[in-house]
């Protein structure tokens, strides 16, 4: 499958189709990392109940956890942007 190709048969286009909503998966679930974890794990990553879980891995996570929302939020983008001109160029009739 090459991405510079004008048309996409129609196996390239299944399989890049597949691809597409993989990364747009993958993407949502970093992006919502930071809401399942305080979910499962009944914590507050903002505003901690320091009995619950220690103040260094409070710390961390509340460091790390808003930078993979980032990430996540940024892997959606990218992948709207190419999937859409991607297969706006597939979309295009012959002349």
């Amino acid at each position: 499958m090459m991405l510079n190709q004008a048309a996409l048969d129609q196996e390239d286009r299944q399989k890049y189709i597949n691809i597409v909503v993989a990364a747009g998966i993958a993407g949502a679930v970093i992006f919502l990392a930071q809401d399942i974890m305080e979910w499962l794990l009944g914590v507050d990553f903002e505003n901690p109940n320091i009995q619950n879980i220690p103040p260094a891995i409070t710390t961390m996570l509340s460091k790390i956890l808003p930078f993979l929302r980032f990430v996540g939020g940024g892997l959606i983008v990218v992948v709207v942007i190419i999937a859409v001109s991607k297969l706006k160029l597939a979309l295009r009739p012959f002349r």
